[in-house]
């Protein structure tokens, strides 16, 4: 009976055991069914949600970037290389000269316009229409110089503004009348020339060599010179290949010998690393002569300020402490030049 009673408890606990194991396995299915599963799921959308985001966002933002680049190439393609908004409008793709305050239509179908006001305070606007130029005044409404006679005009300054007629420069007021005659070379000039600055301004003579005239056209500066740059009391004058100038609008030379800066020169020596002692190359500065620049254009120059060669080569650099080479006009060529900027030329036999 014992034996009976002791195998029927170890049959139930055995079978408790059973069914508390398959209970445990039902909890932990049931809890990857429901606790595992979903977040993957969901985890797979969301992140399937966010790139679609992504791509919408930017495929926008590249078509706004895109349409306002096409924008703005259509705008100065079709108004010019210096527009200006405040006295146009744009309606129908067609652009009229407006003034700014009572919208009043003063030109209308422009190619493009250019408004320089901030520059001498003449609210006059310089224009293009049918490949010809002319200028209004957007406070007057009137037009200063039809569009049918120029095919080139420049800003106006200091009251007086240049059109071009048959190759050469006159200028006109702001009456549109012709105050000083043509007789000055045109040589293709962007907008930024044939401006005044205090009463003088650099123009050209029929033999394309520039000067500095007054607001009558009389000469301040002869027509001599191929670069000029214009101070207040002074100009700075140059011929290829020569030293600059000051002179005055007197016409007195006040300096010769103006450089535009100077650099110092080396020449390449052998020496031995003293930690390695394997041989180098190095660079030694030559003390005794610089290269000077003057438009461009380079000259040998002791250190006792003497010019020893005109600014005609293109570049100089050392050979040793008294000889360099000379870079020639042609920016290939080369000589070599002593320390008298003597051309040596002669073969050794």
């Amino acid at each position: 009976m014992e034996t009976e009673e002791k195998n029927k408890q170890e049959l139930n606990e055995a079978n408790a055991e059973e069914k508390f194991q398959n209970e445990a396995q039902e909890e932990n299915v049931a809890a990857e069914t429901t606790v595992v599963a979903p977040p993957k799921k969901k985890s797979l959308f969301k992140r399937i949600l966010i790139f679609c985001i992504v791509v919408a966002v930017v495929g926008g933002a590249i078509m706004l970037i895109t349409s306002a680049f096409q924008d703005e190439d259509e705008y100065y393609s079709k108004y010019g290389d210096e527009p200006s908004d405040y006295p146009v409008s744009h309606n129908n793709g067609k652009s009229n000269i407006i003034n700014p305050t009572t919208k009043e239509v003063i030109v209308k179908d422009i190619d493009w316009c250019h408004y320089s006001s901030s520059r001498d305070n003449e609210p006059i606007v310089l224009f293009a229409k049918n490949g010809k130029r002319g200028f209004c005044n957007i406070v007057t409404n009137e037009i200063i110089v039809s569009p049918t006679t120029y095919t080139k005009a420049w800003v106006f300054s200091e009251g007086l503004a240049a059109v071009e007629k048959n190759g050469y420069i006159g200028f006109v007021n702001v009456n549109g009348d012709v105050v000083i005659d043509f007789k000055f070379s045109y040589r293709g000039n962007p907008l930024s020339e044939f401006v005044f600055h205090n009463g003088h301004c650099v123009v050209a003579d029929s033999a394309n060599h520039i000067g500095v005239i007054d607001q009558k056209g009389c000469w301040v500066v002869k027509p001599l010179y191929d670069d000029i740059e214009l101070a207040k009391d002074y100009a700075i004058v140059c011929k290829e290949g020569n030293f600059k100038k000051q002179v005055d609008f007197q016409k007195n030379d006040l300096q010769d010998g103006i450089i535009d800066y100077i650099n110092n020169l080396y020449y390449e020596v052998n020496y031995t690393d003293l930690q390695t002692g394997e041989p180098k190359v190095g660079q030694a500065k030559i003390n005794d002569f610089y290269e000077y620049h003057v438009g461009g254009y380079s000259g040998l120059v002791n250190s006792k300020g003497e010019f020893i060669t005109p600014p005609i080569y293109t570049d100089i650099s050392g050979i040793t402490p008294t000889l360099f080479k000379a870079q020639l006009q042609d920016w290939t060529s080369m000589v070599i030049i002593d320390q008298k900027g003597k051309v040596l030329s002669k073969v050794v036999k």
